[in-house]
């Protein structure tokens, strides 16, 4: 039944996109925005390309690096934060200021600091992720049972040992759903960054392609990018669900 429901939805959804595609391609005009029957066939020689592979295999690479550091980052700042009273009023306003600025705005400081490459890439999201990722372990930490703080302080255990055995612990479940989110913009930031200032993998590929004005091609990067964040974003939901069920999902 669940089988035959996912069938009916995924039919009813490519039939919606395609009617809307066309509709869009008979509004702005074939020449900038192509129908589907023309798209299709490049978008399956793109796929089908070794360059195309090459340059999938940097933009998840990085976007892998980008995801661990930030992760790193933002675990020890929310620590570092929220273990000590004052550090986490001081800091609280300057988290919130940092996270509500578009990442793309550091990208010219950036560039004019180190250049435009691969490193580039992943020091803007590194940054991304550490400031969507730290609010999440803050809140984790914040939610340790008083209880089990208590037993560590009437155990003297060290401070390292609270940290992995009690407060990491205690942000599985919320920080889950930040880990989620921010692998998702991880991959669109490096994307971003390489339509922006042509850092390598996909968003370079594509901004060739637009600047060429190959828009066949152009389209095909951007329904691969929309596959690629998609199937990124329904993976991390996936391992939630098996391994921590009892999340508190947002």
């Amino acid at each position: 039944m669940k089988s035959t429901s996912f069938i009916v939805n995924t039919m009813l959804t490519l039939l919606i996109s395609f009617c809307m595609w066309e509709i869009a391609s008979t509004v702005a005009g074939p020449q900038y925005f192509p129908h589907t029957w023309i798209v299709l066939p490049d978008f399956i020689s793109l796929i089908l390309s070794f360059s195309f592979v090459q340059n999938l295999f940097v933009t998840l690479s990085l976007s892998l690096i980008g995801f661990i550091a930030g992760s790193v980052c933002a675990t020890s700042i929310a620590i570092a934060v929220t273990l000590n009273k004052s550090g986490d009023l001081a800091t609280r306003g300057v988290i919130d200021f940092f996270r509500s600025i578009p990442s793309v705005v550091f990208l010219p400081l950036l560039i004019a600091s180190i250049g435009s490459s691969a490193r580039t890439a992943v020091i803007l999201a590194t940054f991304v992720v550490t400031f969507k990722l730290v609010t999440y372990v803050i809140r984790g930490i914040h939610q340790t049972e008083t209880r089990l703080i208590d037993s560590a302080e009437i155990m003297k255990l060290p401070f390292i040992t609270k940290i992995f055995l009690l407060y990491l612990p205690s942000t599985v479940s919320i920080a889950g759903t930040g880990m989620r989110l921010s692998a998702s913009r991880s991959f669109g930031t490096i994307v971003a960054s390489g339509i922006v200032a042509g850092t390598p993998g996909l968003g370079s590929a594509l901004l060739i392609a637009e600047s060429s004005g190959n828009y066949p091609r152009t389209f095909s990067y951007v329904i691969v990018m929309g596959i690629v964040g998609s199937l990124i974003y329904a993976g991390f939901t996936k391992l939630e669900n098996q391994l921590i069920h009892w999340r508190i999902s947002v």
